[in-house]
């Protein structure tokens, strides 16, 4: 994939942009379906608020795609998502948002509080349907309800006539390692049996996202042995209850890249610097202060017709190294704090890898008015683009 991106943005005005290449997405979906086991009681969900570009790659691979926003709604509108797929999830669903969702076709909807409960009770009845929902499970945040409020709501579901309740959702956060997912998964089946004993409820449906950890930096996590001790996990809830396993960053940091290019290379102070039309505004790895840690980068020397890889020199002194900065305004703006490459030169590149989940829409894209990135998907070698560069000054002005 690398070889056939390299040739195809030899081209001037190129860069910077995002890559995400199919062959590794499919593998890694692969790779979590082998550990659900194929199992018609378990299934696949994709947050696509990590990454909303892959959204057509995945409709024939998971089950079920998790909708956080209006705005996202209208993403999977254009993307022809089948509607049922979708569970319409977030804590600030409105009105009209529930309406304009119902009238698409959504068919279930998370809860995240009394008011949610009563405008989905509401909007159904007015379209003079039934629609399944969840009650989300709150970890002691903003998000959801807590055990109280689940069990009162449960308790009275025969007052909402239009709503289904069908099971619970829960979500606490991400870059989890399994033994913390194994304890949220035991007191969810606590939880799911204290409901059926108390309130005569049994669970149809649990939504559940591990958010098992991404090793973007140390490379000491074994993804492997992730997904085969979170296997275990799952094959004791999957033999009590019916359970979609939603998976975002997990699913799709492994397949992106970002590609920048170096515009000026200088020496100040004895410490060189190269500047990159890339930077923290498209840049983003989970729980870096960019510049700190290394993050998982190559290096490609431009030749009189190609890009040669050049790994970083083990035996280079530490201030021989090269700083790589950002296009922006800030001292904050270092993606890359030292890296032993010498003779960085203008038109080299940098390709950043493990970026396909969030930074295409998380980073800071306003600041300094400077262009979104190109968006590109890779698959046998060709690259599609998504979306082109994109001027994001006008959203700066007075309109």
């Amino acid at each position: 994939m690398r070889e056939a991106v390299l040739k195809q943005l030899k081209n001037k005005n190129q860069t910077p942009a995002y890559v995400f290449d199919v062959k590794k997405l499919e593998h890694r979906v692969s790779e979590v379906k082998q550990i659900l086991g194929n199992k018609s009681n378990i299934g696949l969900c994709y947050a696509m608020k990590a990454n909303p570009f892959l959204l057509g790659t995945l409709d024939d691979l998971v089950d079920k795609f998790e909708v956080c926003s209006p705005g996202e709604l209208s993403i999977c509108k254009q993307n022809d998502i089948a509607m049922e797929k979708i569970i319409f999830s977030g804590v600030n669903k409105e009105y009209e948002d529930i309406r304009t969702a119902m009238e698409y076709g959504v068919e279930m909807f998370t809860v995240e509080s009394w008011k949610h409960l009563k405008l989905l009770e509401q909007c159904a009845c007015e379209k003079k349907k039934t629609v399944d929902i969840l009650i989300r499970l709150s970890s002691d945040n903003q998000f959801g309800v807590d055990k109280s409020n689940v069990c009162q709501m449960v308790e009275k579901r025969e007052d909402f006539k239009n709503v289904h309740i069908c099971g619970i959702h829960f979500y606490s956060g991400t870059q989890k390692k399994v033994a913390k997912v194994g304890e949220e998964l035991r007191e969810l089946i606590n939880f799911c049996n204290h409901l059926k004993t108390e309130y005569m409820f049994h669970v149809e449906h649990l939504e559940y996202g591990p958010g098992l950890l991404v090793d973007y930096f140390a490379k000491e996590e074994n993804d492997s042995q992730i997904l085969q001790d979170f296997g275990q996990l799952l094959n004791e809830v999957g033999e009590q209850f019916p359970l979609t396993v939603e998976m975002g960053r997990f699913l799709v940091a492994d397949c992106g890249n970002f590609v920048t290019k170096v515009v000026d290379v200088k020496n100040t102070n004895q410490q060189q610097y190269c500047i990159v039309d890339g930077g923290i505004n498209h840049v983003n790895y989970y729980g870096q202060v960019m510049g700190v840690r290394i993050p998982p980068v190559r290096f490609y020397r431009k030749t009189d017709d190609d890009y040669i890889e050049e790994k970083p020199n083990a035996e280079m002194s530490k201030n021989e190294g090269i700083c790589v900065c950002g296009s922006l305004c800030t001292s904050a703006d270092v993606l890359v704090r030292n890296i032993a490459i010498k003779d960085v030169k203008e038109d080299d590149l940098f390709v950043f890898e493990k970026i396909g989940a969030y930074s295409v829409t998380e980073s800071m894209y306003l600041f300094l008015s400077r262009k979104l990135p190109k968006v590109f998907l890779c698959k046998n070698g060709i690259l599609e683009l998504l979306r082109d560069s994109y001027e994001t000054y006008e959203w700066n002005c007075k309109s």
